[in-house]
C-alpha cells in the first residue's frame, strides 16, 4: 500500500518536476569558480552577458541561483528518503515493471540518488538502455559512475554511447570520476573537437586531457 501511495504522489507530481535542473551538477562544492559553476548547470551555452559581469557580480549571480535550487527543493529529500525506504522491500523484477511507466528519469535519479550504490545497481540492469541514460543524466555524478560502472561492460557501453549522443556535457562530469577502464571504453566516443570552448568548465578540460592521453 505504501509503494502505491508514494507511486501515485510521484505520477501526479512528475509534471512539476518535469523542468528539473540536472541534479548531479546542482551539487557543487564551493571550490568550483563561480563561470565554472553556471557553467556546468547547463548542457549548453551561457548566456554572453554573465561573462562580461564583473566577479562580484557573476559570484552575486551564483548565490541568488544557489538560494533559488535550496528554496525548490526544501522538503522534498524527505519525500524521495522515504521512496527509497519503500523500495528496499519491493522485488527488483516488480520494480523494473512500474518505474518506467510511472517515474520520469529526473524523480528516479532523485529516488536512487538516496539508494545505496548496490541497491540501485540491482534495479537498474533491468532497466531500458534509454531510460538509465535519461536518469544517469540527473544524478550525483559520482553516485552515476559507481551505479554504471557496476553494470555488464555492453550496457556501461550503450548508456555512455547515449549519454555522449544526447548530454555530451553530462557525459564528460560523469567520467571525472570514471576508472581507466571506463574512461578507456569512452575514448572512442567522444570527438574532443566537437565541443565548444565555451560550455567547458575546468573540470571538463581535464576529463578531455586524460582521455586524450590514453
Amino acid at each position: 500500500m505504501g509503494l502505491w501511495l508514494h507511486v501515485g504522489f510521484l505520477t501526479r507530481s512528475r509534471s512539476a518536476f518535469a523542468g528539473q535542473i540536472l541534479q548531479g551538477v546542482v551539487i557543487m562544492t564551493r571550490q568550483l569558480s563561480d563561470l565554472d559553476y553556471l557553467i556546468e548547470l547547463s548542457e549548453g551555452h551561457l548566456p554572453a552577458f554573465i561573462e562580461t559581469l564583473e566577479p562580484h557580480d557573476r559570484h552575486e549571480l551564483r548565490n541568488y541561483v544557489e538560494s533559488v535550487m535550496v528554496r525548490r527543493d526544501a522538503g522534498l529529500d524527505k519525500l524521495f528518503e522515504s521512496t527509497s525506504l519503500v523500495m528496499k522491500f519491493i522485488p527488483n523484477v516488480i520494480l523494473h515493471s512500474i518505474t518506467c511507466r510511472y517515474i520520469d528519469p529526473p524523480l528516479a535519479a532523485r529516488i536512487a540518488n538516496k539508494l545505496t550504490v548496490r541497491q540501485a545497481i540491482g534495479v537498474t540492469a533491468g532497466l531500458p538502455i534509454e531510460y538509465i541514460g535519461e536518469t544517469a543524466a540527473y544524478l550525483h555524478n559520482r553516485h552515476a559512475v559507481e551505479i554504471l560502472e557496476g553494470l555488464k561492460p555492453e550496457l556501461i557501453a550503450a548508456v555512455f554511447e547515449y549519454l555522449m549522443s544526447n548530454y555530451p556535457l553530462r557525459g564528460l562530469d560523469i567520467l571525472e570520476f570514471a576508472s581507466e577502464r571506463t574512461l578507456r571504453m569512452a575514448s572512442s566516443m567522444i570527438d574532443s573537437h566537437l565541443f565548444d570552448e565555451s560550455v567547458l568548465s575546468h573540470r571538463r578540460r581535464e576529463v578531455l586531457n586524460k582521455l586524450a592521453r590514453l
